[in-house]
């Protein structure tokens, strides 16, 4: 279930500021240039390049690039801010999900993801990390804060010392 804010987003007009625009009126294929700031309720995209698709005149998927292209919303799941950041993001807007390509990095509720590519799921809050190979980013890293330490069952400890063991089993 999507909460309030977030549904809200999708009935609120899209301010777009950038430095050149052009639209095919029979496709509806929108391209911004130069410094584009695109905001809808508490979505906000900012990059060098925005092209906007369309699918029976709404807004299907919204495709950016920049050095680095970024994206921010509240999340649907938590009322959290997702910032998301990568040289290519698309925004499909019709299956609620974005897709970071290149030096792609994710932080939701304090945990941060970084890859070379990041698919999250935005109504469900789910992602996938990938590295390259071949790029600078070969491996995936990712952040989670501590616990609440409140919140720590009594049996927590020797579960801690057995994945403390099994971690220097590994290194």
């Amino acid at each position: 279930m999507l909460s309030a804010s977030v549904y809200a987003d999708g009935n609120q007009a899209i301010a777009v500021n950038a430095n050149y625009a052009k639209r095919n009126e029979v496709t509806g294929l929108t391209e911004y240039r130069g410094n584009v700031v695109i905001r809808q309720g508490t979505t906000l995209i900012n990059a060098d390049r925005v092209i906007i698709y369309y699918e029976d005149d709404k807004v299907s998927r919204i495709s950016c690039t920049g050095a680095p292209a970024r994206y921010q919303q509240m999340s649907a799941i938590d009322d959290n801010l997702i910032i998301a950041r990568a040289e290519s993001i698309e925004y499909l807007v019709t299956e609620d999900a974005i897709n970071l390509k290149s030096n792609a990095a994710l932080t939701r509720n304090g945990t941060s993801i970084k890859g070379d590519s990041i698919n999250y799921d935005l109504a469900k809050g789910t992602w996938t990390a990938k590295g390259n190979e071949e790029g600078e980013q070969k491996r995936i890293q990712l952040v989670i804060p501590p616990f609440n330490q409140n919140t720590i069952d009594e049996e927590l400890p020797s579960e801690k010392e057995t994945l403390s063991d099994q971690l220097k089993d590994i290194t």
